[in-house]
């Protein structure tokens, strides 16, 4: 019995070592790994119009001052026409504006997502009534506005926020180093020199170019993700160029993390986006003499995320083998999204085998432009001779 308890003990204590030691590691995983992307975008209202595909279903901070039309609310100054509709109509003309961004004919005329708006002033407004191609109108839903004057404190937010009230002066900001966008923070590349990277707090992010991202005891690579999460600051020189903001860096150091305190504002939650479907193909399901050279084309119900296509799109051979011979290798191909026509071109390197059934599998993570994920999905035909 005495070797019993002391059996026990010894389990015990390595028992709590063990716990100790997984909890030290999750620690340490949370303080290193890189802060996930903010919920909210601040940003200009130039870029908003420049990039819709971007923020397009994103939730947005943007400043600017405000005109009625008719009964609806839209932005001055814009180069492209965007409208607001409100959770609280404010008193004010004038202030940061936060809520959802759409690109009103990147929607479908009648979307159930969106009953609850009345699109009807917007396209009267903008279009004589008719419902908007994309990247034509706008519109913020579900806002509120924030009242105040244009920051004038050189805050890493304040910048991205309102770029123009600090052209051309010396900041000194800090920020988590993100690489060179590499986790999609900003909407364009800013080709400025070979160490271009972001800087990005809170619900803000901007680029920085010049200076070299190294100093005593440190050396960042825009290019490698296992550099990004870091504090650093940066001094510098804000410049602005139509809808691009960025600093010119004469230093870096490394630097702490700030007290982050962003005003938040809860936006009702938009209804779920309906998953997409693929609403046409060529050739058409169990379609037989295919020709073996044509392309596979398929058309979906919503504007698809391009890049989760890649790696989740197989062809393979799937008929009958003859007895003693082996299946041929499946056959390479590429693909192309076309965002105009939201199809995707599937394009064989060779041509297919004769008198062979062919299947098409779509896997499980393309998503929507929205979010909303494809489920998984086929299609099979036969080639001709």
């Amino acid at each position: 019995m005495p070797h019993s308890r002391s059996s026990c003990h010894a389990s015990a204590r390595r028992s709590l070592r063990r716990r100790a030691l997984l909890a030290v590691l999750v620690l340490c995983a949370a303080v290193n790994s890189p802060a996930q992307a903010p919920g909210r975008l601040a940003t200009t209202a130039e870029s908003l119009v420049a990039f819709p595909v971007f923020f397009h279903g994103k939730r947005i901070a943007v400043r600017g001052s405000l005109q009625m039309v008719g009964e609806i609310a839209q932005m001055v100054g814009t180069t492209k026409p965007v409208f607001i509709y409100w959770r609280e109509r404010p008193t004010k003309s004038e202030g940061e504006i936060r809520g959802e961004f759409w690109d009103l004919g990147r929607m479908e005329d009648g979307d159930p997502r969106f009953t609850s708006y009345d699109f009807g002033p917007v396209t009267a407004a903008a279009n004589s009534g008719r419902w908007p191609g994309r990247d034509r109108v706008f519109v913020i839903l579900g806002a509120t506005l924030v009242d105040g004057p244009t920051p004038t404190d050189p805050s890493l937010r304040s910048i991205a926020i309102a770029p123009k009230a600090f052209e051309g002066r010396g900041v000194t900001l800090v920020g988590r180093f993100r690489g060179r966008n590499l986790y999609g923070d900003l909407p364009q590349a800013l080709n400025k020199g070979k160490w271009d990277y972001v800087l990005q707090s809170a619900d803000a992010a901007i680029w920085v170019t010049g200076a070299r991202p190294r100093g005593k005891g440190f050396e960042l690579d825009p290019s490698a993700r296992a550099d990004t999460g870091k504090w650093i600051e940066v001094k510098g020189t804000v410049r602005y160029e139509g809808d691009l903001v960025w600093i010119e860096s004469q230093s870096v150091e490394l630097s702490n993390a700030p007290v982050e305190m962003p005003i938040e504002v809860t936006i009702p939650a938009t209804p779920a986006q309906a998953p997409p479907t693929v609403i046409f193909s060529a050739p058409i399901a169990d379609d037989t003499d295919v020709p073996r050279n044509a392309p596979v084309r398929l058309q979906f119900s919503w504007d698809m995320e391009a890049r989760t296509f890649a790696g989740r799109v197989t062809a393979r051979y799937t008929g009958r083998t003859p007895p003693g011979q082996a299946p041929p290798p499946p056959p390479a191909f590429t693909i192309r999204y076309d965002e105009g026509t939201r199809s995707l071109e599937i394009r064989f390197a060779q041509p297919l085998e004769r008198f062979q059934t062919v299947t098409i599998e779509l896997l499980e993570g393309i998503r929507a432009l929205g979010g909303a994920g494809l489920l998984p999905w086929s299609l099979s035909f036969s080639t001709g001779g």
